[in-house]
């Protein structure tokens, strides 16, 4: 197979995945950040009765006309009313109620004016009203936030803190959501070595599983981590073979290049794996193998890490995205002027590198097995082949 874009490479893939379409109710509070699996539509007004806004006295608007500091208008205070309430007595002319953020307006009362706008008199029985108050002054309507019926969360949208609230707000203890999709991590190679414990001569530790893995988990994934294997084929081929059917996809790191260790074009043809593409023209993360294993992709990417990172944000953070019903996982570009020279290169690069006001700047050493160089990036900036660029320069950036 030649090599081919990114673009038509994560076409390749995108042609053969759909989104998942199971669903489930889960508990409101449980949510952030899942897909929403229907519309959803008011099933009550918010706020649910009239209500006061602020700390003060309900009374008759008609009870107030013509006052004036000069001439206020006296009102007998018949009783409270607190948030959680009703007060139910019969309120007579003259009179008003003292009302609490919040509470239900007594019966016949259409607007309060505030504590501090009155002057209370006998001990709190009286009050003086020093000004007209309005028809429905300081008076919060039923419904005035949210309507019966009224179309609250669309079906396929991601939900937030405020979504959650809102359905909260509506009485909803739960939601429907899209199952997300079970993802599997293999990490490969003889060289790899357990963290916790002294290294032998030779060996490295395994990185990868915790930068793709965490990634997975930092975009809402909760990643099933297969055993590492060593770099057999046979071995390898069965271990997939045997979690296949309970994945959405499967996705590994190491032994995709053209070494005498780079077993999965082995693997691919043990199980019969229709290939989609292998290697891309453009570095790092050019080395990536993908295909379509009983339904269910197979990305299979570079051994170091950020060319692994690379091969993830290019196609398989996409990819998922699709599975999961997640379009905010898309390639999403910016243009960005660039705080540093770049050297040009016969092939297209990605180079990491972190923006801010539409600056990047980015690190001189983009070595595809380096790990430190990454932290503080938000963005891979797309450099095309033969492009010497200075400070200053305009180039797109693929935003993490």
């Amino acid at each position: 197979m030649e090599k081919i874009s990114a673009e038509e490479a994560l076409g390749l893939v995108l042609g053969k995945v759909y989104p998942k379409q199971e669903s489930q109710n889960i508990p409101v509070n449980e949510a952030l950040g899942r897909v929403c699996a229907d519309t959803v539509y008011a099933p009550i007004d918010n706020p649910p009765f009239d209500r006061s806004p602020f700390d003060g006295f309900a009374l008759r608007s008609a009870d107030s006309t013509g006052a004036s500091p000069s001439n206020p208008m006296r009102l007998r205070v018949a009783g409270t009313v607190y948030a959680g309430d009703v007060y139910t007595k019969r309120l007579e002319q003259k009179d008003a109620v003292r009302i609490m953020t919040g509470a239900m307006f007594p019966t016949g009362c259409d607007c309060m004016v505030m504590q501090e706008n009155v002057r209370i008199e006998n001990g709190g029985a009286e009050i003086l009203v020093t000004g007209p108050v309005g028809s429905y002054e300081n008076y919060v309507r039923a419904g005035e936030d949210i309507r019966k019926g009224q179309l609250l969360i669309e079906a396929g949208e991601r939900l937030s803190f405020a979504h959650l609230a809102i359905l909260s707000a509506m009485g909803f203890a739960y939601v429907p959501v899209k199952n997300l999709p079970l993802l599997g991590l293999l990490c490969t190679g003889d060289e790899l070595a357990p963290a916790g414990k002294p290294l032998p001569p030779g060996k490295i530790y395994n990185s990868n599983e915790t930068l793709i893995g965490l990634r997975m988990r930092e975009l809402g994934f909760v990643p099933k981590i297969l055993p590492v294997s060593g770099d057999e084929a046979g071995m390898v081929a069965a271990k997939i073979d045997a979690v296949i059917e309970e994945l959405d996809a499967l996705i590994t790191t190491g032994a995709v290049s053209v070494g005498e260790k780079d077993i999965f074009h082995d693997v691919f043809k043990i199980l019969g794996v229709e290939k989609l593409f292998w290697r891309l023209n453009s570095k790092p993360g050019g080395a990536i193998l993908c295909g379509i294993y009983r339904g269910r992709p197979l990305l299979c990417l570079s051994g170091n890490p950020f060319a692994a990172l690379t091969g993830f944000e290019l196609i398989v953070k996409p990819v998922i995205g699709k599975i999961a019903s997640r379009d905010d996982l898309a390639i999403r570009k910016q243009r960005v002027k660039l705080d540093g020279d770049l050297d040009a290169k016969p092939i297209r690069r990605f180079i990491r590198a972190r923006t801010e006001d539409g600056k990047a700047k980015f690190p001189t050493e983009h070595m595809s097995g380096q790990i430190f160089s990454i932290v503080g990036c938000n963005c891979l900036l797309d450099i095309p082949a033969g492009a010497a660029l200075s400070t200053g320069s305009e180039a797109e950036a693929l935003l993490y």
